[in-house]
């Protein structure tokens, strides 16, 4: 693209997971509408395709990742950006403007598009709009929608461009330098396993409020306006066509446990009409709204251009094994090549009537090249749970060609732009393979999708309420439905029986299906060539909107694979946990899962032993301590063998919490073993749901802290202690957050700012590590 074209802006964009991406893709899509012609390309192409010292306006869309960095496609822009030669002009011909995005259950939330937004200025370069910092926590369109809304303007006359032409709602006056941040709440909920999802709107032009039920749509040529005279009832969703009653039967199975049967929603098959039931929706729900929303007028997104074109090859015939699992895509974050793990035990670490259900599984890593230290984590590669994927497919009416073979090819004359197949779906796939193993069946829903849907479905209320929620005005009921309710796709089809997309489509929008993560519980020295891992058994109970009860999509998929060897944790006359005898146990295909190592620099026991470290963990955050505990042990042993008292170790402390002692004390053996022994100097545990009899105990890890304050802080302003924090991030680590900075304030008789310094120069150090998630 040439430089001095009329319009033309860099577009940057750093992304680890994907999202960043996308809403850098949003914008280049939308940006011809406003006159604009943007040259797109992602960090990891700086001196390749792109150089800011030859550019005079750039829009950058960058995300959040570990504790506070830059993604791994941003690292090497970041380490040429902040090289200390560079001059306090470098940038000074630079005009720019930064949409971050981040997660406000961390602590440095925001902390790598701030680092960016600091280095910028540092280096001359002038911003000329105000940063949008938006937060996954409650949902990145909060900010990113009238970010994106409020750029147009002032992106537009920063390029000597006239607004005549273009209207925009809430632009923001580039003389202030203020960010948009939404503000959070101990109820706001990022809900899904590993990438929480977003709903992020198409630019849209400003539109009054009025009182008949208006929808207003942008398009290419101008804004259209359609009239909706059907308005929403809050109890009834009429289908009004014949296809209406066959998409209903046709949904139906042979079980009779179909969440299309579920208590409320129930299909009249004679009149072909589905009914919710009034007695759960007293107010608006997934498919129905109430006014003022119901009557209002609704400006919807632009809706994304087709590109994909699904075509069957009848006479090919392909077995599962010769499908490539996810083409020829790398996956993020992995250190090492994908390989095969042996699942030789899986042991139960809590009682039946426990809340959560922790299983601790063992691998045999023996021919995955994974060299790894406690602290570690590692990824699962697991498929979408084949219950859902079948009910998908009979829901698309693909029933008789979800093995048939087909491929992608790219819509001839399509308007979207850059578009390609993904690199995640192989060349030649079937439709099973592709829900199963490539395409994220389970995430919210964005707003896109269901602009998309909008037009694939004929019942008129239905179509009226997908307008609802993917619009303006609809912002709240997509937040309370979709988002938080973690909607999936094939629920969205369940509740609006009338829609059906085609598959090309849906492939468009889906996500990729990412590994999940998990952090190592063993030690290498124990055994190199075996590992351990915990998890929760995470459990989605049905709701509204949500049409069946579900397990996490990887944890439910191992609970499932190791059922038949699952075994309760017991203890021998050592006080340590025996596991299963597996000598007897012949480990099938069944027992294999797909592993690959993680990238981690900072997670890691002190290379020195006399450095003293204390760990909070409740609940599976516990996990890598134990591999801490394993080593120090091994470690210990092998001095004592040796008789070398040169050696010191410093003490090790453990905050420990779960909610009853008896239930759920994951590891409890193993860790008053560790105490006994002296591995393990201190263990405080705390128990939030155990009755006290009348007595003061600690309930969370928080508590303990402030019990032990004087000797904890001792360690870790005077003995220069290393602090581990490993868990929940949206309420233990933040909690253990705040309880560190009251403690220090009283323990140094300084300020909230000063205890705030203090804390934030541990980080720096690397003496306040975090392992947490949402």
């Amino acid at each position: 693209m040439t430089k001095g074209m009329q319009g033309r802006f860099l577009l940057l964009y750093g992304s680890q997971t994907g999202q960043a991406k996308a809403i850098a893709e949003e914008i280049y899509e939308n940006a011809p509408h406003h006159g604009l012609q943007p040259e797109i390309h992602c960090l990891s192409m700086t001196d390749k395709k792109f150089s800011l010292e030859k550019e005079a306006c750039m829009v950058m869309v960058v995300s959040t990742t570990g504790d506070g960095e830059p993604p791994e496609t941003a690292t090497k822009f970041w380490r040429r950006l902040k090289k200390k030669t560079l001059p306090g002009d470098h940038l000074a011909h630079l005009n720019y403007a930064i949409l971050g995005l981040g997660d406000s259950n961390y602590n440095n939330f925001c902390r790598n598009p701030k680092n960016f937004e600091q280095r910028f200025e540092e280096l001359g370069a002038k911003q000329f709009y105000p940063s949008g910092f938006a937060d996954d926590a409650v949902g990145l369109e909060v900010v990113v929608e009238p970010w994106i809304d409020g750029l147009w303007p002032v992106l537009r006359k920063q390029l000597g461009l006239s607004n005549n032409e273009c209207t925009s709602n809430g632009v923001m006056e580039p003389t202030e330098n203020k960010s948009i941040t939404q503000s959070t709440g101990d109820d706001s909920d990022s809900g899904t396993d590993v990438d929480n999802p977003y709903g992020h709107r198409k630019s849209h032009q400003d539109v009054e409020k009025r009182t008949s039920p208006d929808v207003k749509i942008q398009t290419e040529a101008g804004t259209r306006t359609m009239s909706n005279d059907n308005r929403t009832n809050p109890t009834t969703l009429n289908n009004d066509t014949e296809n209406d009653k066959a998409d209903a039967n046709q949904t139906s199975t042979d079980s009779g446990t179909s969440p299309l049967t579920q208590d409320s929603l129930r299909t009249n098959q004679s009149e072909g009409e589905t009914v919710v039931d009034s007695t759960q929706n007293k107010g608006p729900s997934l498919t129905c709204s109430v006014p003022p929303l119901s009557e209002s007028g609704l400006t919807l997104p632009l809706l994304p251009p087709a590109y994909l074109e699904v075509q069957f090859h009848k006479d090919l015939v392909m077995s599962p094994d010769q499908l490539t699992l996810q083409g020829s895509a790398s996956y993020p974050s992995a250190q090492s090549d994908v390989s095969m793990a042996t699942i030789v035990s899986a042991t139960k670490l809590t009682r039946d009537d426990a809340v959560k259900t922790a299983l601790d599984l063992e691998l045999d890593i023996s021919d995955a090249p994974i060299d790894y230290q406690p602290g570690d984590a590692f990824s699962i590669i697991c498929p979408n749970p084949s219950t859902e994927v079948d009910l998908l497919i009979q829901r698309l009416g693909l029933s008789e060609q979800a093995d048939s073979v087909f491929s992608l090819q790219l819509i001839a004359n399509t308007k979207k732009r850059r578009a390609t197949i993904p690199d995640y779906i192989p060349k030649t796939c079937t439709v099973r393979h592709v829900l199963t193993h490539c395409c994220d069946i389970r995430t919210p829903m964005k707003k896109a999708v269901l602009r998309m849907l909008v037009e694939h479905t004929e019942n008129a209320r239905e179509k009226r309420r997908l307008q609802e929620l993917c619009s303006k005005q609809g912002m709240n009921d997509y937040g309370t439905f979709i988002r938080e309710g973690c909607v999936s796709i094939l629920d969205v089809l369940i509740a609006f029986p009338s829609c059906n997309p085609p598959l090309g489509r849906l492939l468009e929008h889906l996500p990729r299906l990412l590994p999940r993560p998990y952090s190592i519980s063993s030690s290498p020295l124990v055994d190199p060539k075996r590992l351990h891992f915990v998890f929760n058994i995470i459990e989605f109970p049905h709701s509204h909107g949500r049409a069946m009860a579900r397990q996490g999509v990887c944890t439910g998929w191992l609970n499932h694979k190791t059922q038949p060897i699952q075994q309760q944790v017991s203890t021998d006359v050592k006080g340590q946990d025996v596991e299963m005898n597996m000598a007897a146990l012949s480990i099938s295909e069944k027992s294999k899962v797909l592993i690959f190592a993680r990238t981690n620099t900072h997670f890691r026991l002190p290379e020195d032993p006399s450095t003293p470290i204390i760990m909070i963990g409740p609940g599976t955050g516990v996990a890598p301590f134990i591999g801490f505990l394993e080593h120090r042990e091994m470690q210990l042993n092998k001095v004592a063998e040796n008789g070398d008292d040169t050696i010191k170790f410093a003490p090790s402390w453990l905050f420990f919490g779960c909610r009853h002692k008896e239930r759920d004390f994951l590891y409890r053996h193993k860790l008053e073993h560790f105490v006994k022994t002296g591995v393990l100097s201190r263990l405080h545990v705390s128990f939030s749901r155990d009755a006290t009899n009348g007595t003061i105990a600690p309930k969370y890890v928080q508590d303990n802290l402030r019990l032990h304050s004087t000797d904890v802080l001792d360690l870790l302003l005077e003995k220069n202690a290393i602090l581990y924090v490993c868990g929940d991030a949206k309420n233990m680590a933040r909690n253990v957050n705040e309880t560190l900075l009251e403690l220090i304030g009283k323990h140094t008789g300084k300020g909230a700012y000063d205890a705030t310094l203090i804390l934030a120069k541990l980080r720096e150090e690397k003496r306040y590590r975090e392992d947490i998630w949402t």
